[in-house]
């Protein structure tokens, strides 16, 4: 079997994360996948992948000392041997493709999963034309999950001419609407007649939570039933809770944390929020389409998400018509939209199979 390195900075729950956890989780006897995560936390996927017989390195964050990084992948990688190093790490995949080429490893793949804020110093901005440089020279191919996304690590030129757009997957079929998990849930949180707006994501500035909670007081005096449930975690979550107290909001929105059941809250939700300052192609947007679930995002998301009619894009600058999307967002027939995710490509399978032909060196 050949060996693969996939380098990615946590294992946490995540889009960009459960990709990579994908590859190695269903590669069976196809590959034999490693890991190297930065830090010491171990995410819950990491428990997932060693379960299935993955193997997974820490390492310290590369800004912690670049020289040490790179040489402790190249001891790594000339160790184990890999036949294929996977960085999806941005900007610092320029690391990853050089000690790769230096060791000798044929199949180099950089990946990128978001546009990034471009408002940078000079300082970061040097760094990151020096790891494009690097990027551009050394990896053998330039991955990216939506057009915006491989535009914002390639150039637009590179990734227009040499560029693999790669649309990520889901299990279509968890994600299906299900009506009796919609009436349990429901029943077990308390909110069995409320109207349920629901999100889910890292707590982390980028995915602009506070954005949706100082909508409430306004939303709950149009719609005093309304009912705000974030589900994810994060740096942000000291902040949130100190939002929502500042607001007296604390029986109107619940922070739920990491759950392992997303598609089942998605099937209890009445409407879902979406309001990322900027996204690559969020898994989160393909999961809540899949369920059938009418959402209202920024329009800063890439069009490269946009695969049915239940998306309502909006300027963050206008609360009034995010008030007004949201309070008069129905669903309509929940069930017929697995098929058509399918149809899109967006099935997990038919990600894996293009991602398992790049391994396998094919074009």
């Amino acid at each position: 079997m050949k060996k693969v390195l996939i380098i990615i900075g946590s294992l946490v729950i995540g889009g960009a994360e459960r990709v990579a956890r994908d590859i190695g989780f269903y590669a069976k006897d196809r590959f034999e996948v490693h890991y190297l995560v930065f830090g010491d936390r171990v995410g819950p996927f990491e428990e997932e992948l060693l379960d299935a017989g993955c193997k997974v390195f820490h390492a310290d964050q590369p800004a912690a000392g670049h020289r040490r990084y790179y040489r402790f992948l190249c001891d790594l990688i000339r160790r184990e041997r890999y036949d294929i190093v996977h960085a999806h790490t941005m900007f610092n995949s320029g690391w990853a493709m050089l000690a790769a080429k230096r060791c000798g490893v044929p199949i180099r793949i950089s990946h990128s999963h978001s546009i990034l804020d471009v408002r940078k110093n000079m300082k970061k901005r040097l760094y990151e034309a020096f790891m494009r440089i690097l990027i551009l020279r050394y990896a053998t191919r330039y991955v990216a999950c939506g057009q915006k996304a491989g535009e914002r690590l390639y150039g637009r030129r590179v990734f227009n001419r040499r560029g693999i757009l790669l649309l990520n997957g889901i299990n279509t079929a968890c994600y299906a609407y299900d009506p009796q998990s919609r009436t349990d849930l429901r029943s077990s949180l308390g909110l069995t007649e409320r109207f349920i707006i629901g999100h889910v994501g890292h707590l982390a500035a980028v995915k602009n939570q506070a954005f949706l909670i100082r909508l409430m007081p306004e939303l709950l005096m149009q719609q005093p039933n309304a009912f705000l449930l974030l589900l994810g975690e994060g740096v942000d979550r000291p902040m949130l809770e100190a939002l929502i107290a500042e607001l007296h909001l604390s029986d109107h929105v619940r922070l739920m944390g990491n759950v392992s059941n997303v598609n089942e809250y998605l099937s209890a939700m009445d409407v879902f929020a979406f309001p990322s300052l900027y996204e690559g192609m969020p898994l989160s947007v393909i999961e809540v389409q899949t369920n059938g679930l009418p959402c209202v995002l920024s329009d800063r998301v890439p069009k490269d998400v946009f695969f049915s009619d239940l998306l309502t894009p909006l300027p963050l600058d206008s609360a009034v018509s995010w008030i007004s999307a949201l309070l008069n967002a129905r669903r309509g027939d929940s069930g017929q939209y697995v098929s058509l995710m399918k149809q899109k490509g967006l099935d997990v399978q038919t990600f894996l199979g293009k991602m398992y032909q790049l391994y396998d060196n094919k074009s």
